[in-house]
């Protein structure tokens, strides 16, 4: 589940429900603060939540008109692939991600549509799991390896950082938090870890990036005529004919 190729031929499928993780509704509380302060600089017509846990977040700083919440199963108000993304060139001004590329086939396909339908300057928000963590350690562990989280794919945030510089997106923010161990009994907020995540912020369980799509304006330029170098005559001294 660690550092495998991005496309696999099968994939388990993702979550539905913040309770099928492990302090999932802890999870889903620290998603929530971590994006507010993002979502307060993002306007626009159209903001898209890809997923069922995207469309559980209670996001109240959203200046974006109208949001749209799209899955591969119901509930959801679009039913649709993102592999296969349904929606126009340039049509979307933000789309949210949230522990998707985990369990996506082909999550370099997916990061392609997710680009070709924002608009110039559009925001691609990407919620997942720090494959750098402890929180995944307990996965190791004889039955959890195929429970949520530790079922799915893991990409590193450099990894992910790299394939959308490849499409042209300028990195707004890309940090940790969210530090736990992802068990049971131990309580998430954990002070001890709180006070080493002050230290080493790669202790924090989910990672965060918010990306910006840059599109460079081609502009023709016209061929210049080539300049001809004027000659002039210059007098000579003391001339002998």
């Amino acid at each position: 589940m660690w550092f495998e190729p991005a496309l696999r031929p099968d994939i388990a499928a993702g979550p539905t429900d913040w309770q099928q993780l492990v302090h999932g509704i802890w999870l889903r509380e620290q998603i929530e603060q971590q994006l507010d302060p993002h979502l307060t600089k993002m306007f626009g017509y159209h903001f898209v939540r890809v997923g069922q846990l995207a469309q559980q977040l209670q996001l109240t700083q959203i200046r974006i008109g109208h949001e749209l919440q799209v899955a591969k199963q119901l509930p959801a108000e679009v039913l649709a692939d993102t592999n296969h993304w349904p929606f126009a060139e340039h049509s979307l001004d933000a789309i949210l991600m949230v522990a998707e590329l985990e369990f996506e086939r082909d999550p370099h396909q997916v990061l392609r549509e997710m680009s070709r339908s924002l608009i110039a300057d559009g925001y691609l928000i990407l919620v997942g799991f720090n494959p750098f963590s402890p929180a995944l350690l307990p996965g190791l562990w004889p039955g959890r390896g195929d429970r949520f989280p530790w079922c799915g794919r893991y990409f590193s945030k450099a990894r992910i950082n790299d394939w959308l510089a490849l499409l042209n997106f300028e990195i707004i923010t890309s940090e940790y938090f969210a530090p736990s161990l992802f068990i049971d009994r131990l309580n998430p907020a954990n002070s001890v870890l709180q006070r080493l995540y002050q230290w080493f912020p790669q202790l924090g369980s989910m990672y965060l990036v918010v990306a910006r799509k840059r599109e460079m304006p081609l502009t023709l330029t016209r061929q210049r005529a080539p300049l001809k170098a004027k000659l002039k005559q210059m007098p000579v001294a003391n001339r002998v004919e």
